[in-house]
């Protein structure tokens, strides 16, 4: 797993519009004013969920407790995690983390929950 930098907005507490972005590949501050028609909240689990479901996100539980440095993952997936206070979400494309924080600060983040993009089958 390596890093590449990804910020498109310098924004404090960000992470989750920022992954979010990335993940569906949509303008930043598009995903910001769609999380905040759901909820002013956005930051909170059961507001951004309900977005990442209705953009065909699906959880994948079999990564919980796992240190990011110790997993591998394909496809789109967004990952929500923490070490001691501090929480975080990631997006993650086929074992690439894009995001601000280098994988030094990250490596021993432990796994909540990976929201896995589930492709569409035609």
């Amino acid at each position: 797993m390596k890093t590449i930098y990804y910020n498109p907005v310098n924004e404090n507490g960000g992470c989750v519009i920022r992954s979010i972005s990335k993940a569906l590949n949509k303008n930043y501050l598009d995903v910001k004013n769609e999380l905040i028609h759901i909820n002013e909240s956005y930051n909170e689990e059961e507001v951004f969920e309900k977005y990442l479901f209705k953009n065909n996100f699906v959880i994948d539980n079999s990564y919980k407790n796992k240190l990011l440095k110790d997993i591998n993952l394909n496809g789109v997936n967004i990952v929500f995690a923490h070490v001691n206070d501090w929480y975080h979400m990631m997006c993650v494309i086929d074992n690439i983390v894009y995001d601000k924080a280098s994988f030094e600060e990250i490596k021993n983040m432990k796994i909540i929950k990976v929201y896995k993009l589930k492709r569409n089958e035609n």
